[in-house]
C-alpha cells in the first residue's frame, strides 16, 4: 500500500469531522440558530426554587408584571415558567442567594486535574447550570484549548471564538480588563469567557514571553496574570468556574494561582488516583516556587464516572478516603448514561425539556456538598447554615 501524504489525509479528516460537529451544533440550536433554553419550570418547581407557595407565586405575578405563562389547552394548567421568570420572583420576595458584597468575597473555583476523560468540563458545566438554577450569578471561564465547556455553551471553537475573544489579549498586554471576553450564555445567570484552538497555540507564545524577563520576580508575576484579569470582573459575581487545561502548563499554572479553591474531578480507579497524586505533587512543586504563601479555601477530589456495578470502584473509593480525608467530597457523580447523552448533543440533563428526575437528584446532591463548601466560605451565610445545623 502507498504511502498517504499526511496533510491529505489530515485535511480530509478534518473536513468531514468539522462538518459533523457544526451539524451538531446546529441540531442543538435550531430552529433558533442559536442555543436557547428550552426548560420550563412547573408551578411547583417554581415554587419549591423560590421558597413561596404556588399561589402566592400566582398572587405575585401582577404585582410584578409579569405575563401569566401559558397554560395547557387540555386541562387549564399552567404550562410552566421559564428561569428568568423564576429569577423575577426571587427578586420580589428576596430569596435570591447571592453573596453579601459588604462580607462575602466572589469565589473562584477551578475544575482542575491533568488527567484526561475524568469528566473535567462536564462537571463545569453541569455546576454552573446547578448553580444558575439555584440563582447565584456565575462567570464560566474556559482555559482549555479544546474548548469543549464552550461547545456546551452553543458557541463553535475557531468557527465562532477567535483568538480575540479568549482571554489572550488580556495575558498579552492589549487589554486592561477581562470585560471584553466576557459574553452572556443562552442559560440565564451564567456569563463566559470562550476558548478556541489558539490557547494550545500560545502556550509557546508564552513561553518565548516569559524567557525575555530579566529577573525571577518579573517571571513569576506572569503567572498571576489571570488573576488580575479576574479581579477586573469579578464583583458581578457570586462565583467564577474556570475549566483548566488537562495538562501543566503556563495557562494552567496561571489557573492554580487564581483560584480560591480546587475541584479535582477523579475516578475511583488506580490510573486516575496515580495521576491525581502525580496532578497533586507537581502543584506542590509549583507554587512552592512561584507563590509560597499562596491559599486555598480548599482542595478537594471529586469522585467521578463512578460505576456502582463494580465492587472494585466501591473499594478504591475507600482508598480514595482514607488517602484525601478531609480532601475528598462523600457524595460521588455516578456513572450515567443520561449525562454522557446530553453531553454528545452539547447539553446537560438540567436543560432537558423533560429532564430525568433521578439523574437530577444525583447531580443536585453531589453539587449541593459542594455548595456548602462555598456556602461556609461566606460570612453572611453563617446564620442561615447554623439555623440549618451546618457548621
Amino acid at each position: 500500500m502507498p504511502a498517504i501524504a499526511a496533510i491529505d489525509k489530515l485535511e480530509g479528516i478534518l473536513a468531514s469531522s468539522e462538518n459533523f460537529l457544526q451539524r451538531m451544533h446546529q441540531l442543538g440550536a435550531e430552529p433558533h440558530q442559536r442555543k436557547v433554553m428550552h426548560r420550563l419550570f412547573s408551578p411547583g418547581e417554581a415554587a419549591e426554587m423560590v421558597g413561596r407557595d404556588r399561589t402566592t407565586l400566582a398572587r405575585a405575578e401582577p404585582e410584578i408584571g409579569m405575563d401569566a405563562p401559558r397554560r395547557n389547552p387540555g386541562n387549564n394548567r399552567r404550562v410552566g415558567y421559564t428561569l428568568e421568570q423564576v429569577q423575577s420572583f426571587r427578586r420580589h420576595f428576596g430569596t435570591l442567594p447571592w453573596r453579601n458584597p459588604e462580607t462575602d468575597p466572589p469565589l473562584v473555583i477551578a475544575c482542575q486535574n491533568f488527567k484526561g476523560g475524568v469528566g473535567k468540563s462536564t462537571t463545569c458545566v453541569n455546576f454552573a447550570h446547578y448553580l444558575a438554577l439555584k440563582g447565584y450569578r456565575v462567570l464560566v471561564i474556559d482555559t482549555d484549548s479544546q474548548a469543549t465547556t464552550t461547545s456546551m455553551f452553543g458557541y463553535l471553537p475557531d468557527a465562532e471564538i477567535t483568538e480575540a475573544d479568549t482571554m489572550l489579549p488580556f495575558l498579552d498586554g492589549e487589554q486592561k480588563s477581562l470585560a471584553y471576553a466576557v459574553r452572556p450564555t443562552y442559560f440565564p445567570g451564567i456569563d463566559l469567557i470562550p476558548a478556541c484552538l489558539v490557547l494550545y497555540e500560545a502556550e509557546l507564545g508564552i513561553v518565548m514571553r516569559i524567557g525575555t524577563q530579566t529577573t525571577r520576580e518579573q517571571r513569576a508575576a506572569f503567572f498571576h496574570e489571570l488573576k488580575f484579569g479576574i479581579q477586573t470582573v469579578a464583583d458581578q459575581y457570586d462565583l467564577i468556574l474556570i475549566d483548566s487545561p488537562p495538562a501543566l502548563g503556563m495557562i494552567s499554572i496561571n489557573v492554580l494561582l487564581a483560584a480560591d479553591a480546587l475541584l479535582v474531578p477523579s475516578a475511583a480507579r488506580m490510573f486516575d488516583f496515580s495521576s491525581t497524586v502525580q496532578f497533586f505533587r507537581m502543584i506542590h512543586a509549583y507554587i512552592q516556587q512561584l507563590d509560597p504563601e499562596k491559599t486555598y479555601r480548599w482542595i478537594s477530589v471529586l469522585t467521578t464516572l463512578f460505576d456502582r456495578r463494580y465492587e472494585s470502584q466501591k473499594q478504591f473509593f475507600e482508598v480514595m478516603r482514607a488517602c484525601f480525608g478531609e480532601s475528598v467530597f462523600q457524595r460521588v457523580f455516578f456513572h450515567s448514561s443520561a449525562v454522557i447523552n446530553s453531553a454528545a448533543q452539547f447539553t446537560t440533563p438540567y436543560e432537558q425539556a423533560k429532564p430525568d428526575r433521578a439523574v437530577l437528584e444525583m447531580m443536585g446532591s453531589v453539587f449541593e456538598e459542594i455548595e456548602l463548601s462555598i456556602l461556609r466560605e461566606w460570612p453572611s451565610k453563617a446564620a442561615a447554615l447554623s439555623q440549618r445545623g451546618i457548621t
